[in-house]
């Protein structure tokens, strides 16, 4: 029995099982599933239930249909999907409802793998091509250092004399 149930909102709790053969959702009276809500459109879409699988089917609808958070004209729904008509989020959930080919492989045992770290490993240093290199670079500045005060001693003598 696959059951589609409203997962947020105002109207968060509001189910309905479909049954064999086309479903009609939107805000009007007179649809198969009637959803109060500013967003869903009169006659927003159907969703068609047979041999082939589940198909949700946008009618033409002003906000749009989204499954998985695309937007979609047609496209067949698997268990847990989740939908929006407009801003009204939809799940489908039941036995008689396929199970995508992710959530089989999500289904599906990882295996684990451990890793064993040694205590009391000596750390080594890196090799030579990585190791920290000294500069030279302290001793030219020392000297021009010297040279920028010889030369304002200079300047302070000539203006002196």
């Amino acid at each position: 029995m696959a059951i589609l149930t409203v997962i947020d909102g105002a109207l968060k709790g509001e189910s309905m099982t479909l049954t064999e053969g086309t479903t009609r959702i939107g805000r009007r009276e007179g649809n198969d599933w009637v959803l109060a809500d500013g967003s869903v459109s009169g006659t927003h879409c159907e969703i068609e239930m047979n041999q082939a699988g589940v198909l949700l089917r946008d009618l033409g609808s002003t906000n749009g249909t989204k499954v998985n958070n695309e937007p979609i004209k047609e496209k067949f729904l698997y268990r847990n999907d989740i939908f929006f008509l407009g801003e009204v989020p939809v799940t489908i959930t039941g036995d008689d409802v396929a199970v995508a080919s992710e959530q089989q492989d999500m289904m599906t045992p990882i295996p684990r793998t451990t890793i064993v770290i040694k205590p009391n490993r000596k750390m080594e240093p890196p090799p030579k091509e990585f190791q920290k290199k000294s500069s030279g670079n302290k001793h030219w500045i020392a000297i021009i250092i010297l040279l920028i005060l010889g030369v304002l001693g200079l300047m302070v003598k000539l203006f002196m004399s």
